[in-house]
């Protein structure tokens, strides 16, 4: 199957792969060639997949769609990140100061606000996952 993971303005990665992992809203789901036509919402997490050579690599992903016909994948994403830059202090760092910003927010029910950086603390808890997983 053919991978292709991209913002709405670029192609990220792109890959040819044997089966594929994905962290959807309700829970991860695992697609093979040949897979029945599927589209799904993606939540921040890690996505798992096996390339034709055998193998596994990992990507930490955002929010955003996924689109399968069972020969192609189709991920959209706001950013995606195979080895974060950031040193895992630095990430902690920013989970710490999301969480702060949420408890303050939840005081003013900015629901939007919010939401925003749930997807950011999310993603960044996916990275720090992705950190654990490269070491």
């Amino acid at each position: 199957m053919r991978l292709k993971i991209s913002s709405p303005d670029k192609v990220i990665y792109e890959w040819f792969i044997e089966k594929i992992t994905l962290p959807t809203e309700s829970w991860d789901i695992t697609i093979l060639p040949n897979q029945t036509p599927i589209v799904s919402a993606l939540k921040p997490g890690i996505v798992k997949f096996i390339t034709e050579g055998g193998a596994t690599e990992h990507i930490s992903i955002s929010k955003w769609m996924m689109f399968t016909d069972g020969k192609k994948i189709r991920i959209v994403t706001s950013s995606a990140t195979t080895s974060p830059s950031e040193t895992e202090e630095l990430l902690l760092r920013e989970k710490q100061d999301l969480e702060n910003k949420i408890k303050e927010l939840k005081k003013s029910w900015s629901i939007e606000e919010i939401e925003k950086f749930t997807i950011k603390l999310e993603k960044i808890n996916a990275d720090l996952k992705l950190k654990k997983i490269r070491a």
